[in-house]
């Protein structure tokens, strides 16, 4: 009896005119929720237990008169009430940071993305800093495959992620991120290209025949130009008749080896300028049935920070200058 006589005190004090208050730990509850995809793992990060992130949000749908989120096999996922007031929760769990961090004369912005590896990216960052170097910010960049971008742009580590992807994949890597509330946006359109080493044969104007080929490629990702198994060459020849002796994820070893080994490369045409793995091949040839996007990922529904919109308003400027 007295339970409740506690709880109804506790809920009348809640309410203005009709509208619960809710406290802070529900919003940091239901953020950690959304932000982690399972109430087991938003209890890792908030130092709990499962049931008492359960417990939570379920008196949190109670007191609201929604359902914030489908309970899953493997998982939960928002409903569109939860899309809704999300930002809402971000909104204040940010603006009560600000209002418990000491002030400071000099404030220090960061930028942090993660891509694909690309010497074109690489090239496009050093100018964005050579411009903001005077600015107080740090960076963070991290190249990873197309599965860990996503992850890493989900879970906030990142502020925005950089992908090459097969425009055949597109539908299913559009479905594939709007599981994990993210959407991609495509800036440019190239094709696939075999980039052969110096002492390799073939040439731009000579038959490629993938079977006598030796590839030196990035580590596989399912949507992404590794992912070569659809590419032919003259004869009709699957990409995969190729031998693949080096896999790697570092443009400096793919350079390296181009210059001086019997080895072809396929990959991305460059976005814009004169490319440094062009200089370094011996010769390239345009896969033109084989179309790639270039674009980024951001979480869905979310503004991207100031220095992370300063980046891509720049990537776009270079892109249409060349």
């Amino acid at each position: 009896m007295q339970k409740q006589k506690n709880r109804q005190g506790r809920d009348s004090l809640r309410k203005v005119e009709g509208i619960f208050q809710l406290d802070m730990r529900e919003i940091r509850y239901f953020v950690a929720c959304v932000q982690t995809g399972s109430f087991s793992r938003a209890a890792e990060v908030l130092f709990t237990t499962q049931s008492s992130v359960s417990k939570i949000i379920k008196a949190l749908e109670e007191d609201m008169n929604l359902v914030l989120f489908e309970r899953l096999p493997r998982g939960i996922r928002m409903t569109r009430e939860a899309e809704r007031i999300y930002p809402y929760a971000l909104s204040i769990l940010d603006n009560l940071q600000k209002m418990q961090m000491p002030d400071r004369e000099e404030t220090i912005e960061t930028l942090s993305v993660s891509c694909n590896p690309s010497s074109w990216f690489a090239d496009c960052f050093t100018a964005f800093y050579e411009r903001k170097q005077k600015e107080k910010i740090h960076y963070q960049i991290y190249s990873a495959d197309c599965r860990e971008i996503v992850e890493r742009v989900r879970e906030r580590t990142d502020d925005v992620g950089f992908v090459y992807i097969l425009k055949d994949q597109l539908t299913v890597f559009q479905y594939y991120i709007s599981r994990n509330y993210l959407e991609f946006t495509a800036l440019k359109e190239t094709t696939a290209v075999l980039y052969g080493g110096k002492n390799c044969g073939g040439g731009k104007n000579g038959t490629v025949d993938f079977s006598r080929m030796k590839l030196i490629q990035r580590f596989p990702d399912e949507f992404s130009p590794d992912n070569y198994w659809n590419i032919t060459d003259d004869g009709g020849r699957s990409a995969t008749d190729a031998e693949t002796v080096i896999t790697t994820n570092s443009d400096y070893i793919m350079e390296r080896f181009l210059q001086s080994e019997g080895l072809v490369n396929i990959s991305a045409g460059y976005l814009s300028g004169k490319p440094s793995k062009e200089n370094a091949a011996g010769w390239k040839r345009n896969l033109t049935d084989t179309r790639i996007l270039f674009g980024y990922i951001r979480r869905r529904g979310e503004e991207l920070s100031g220095q992370a919109g300063d980046f891509l308003a720049f990537m776009k400027e270079r892109l249409l200058n060349g």
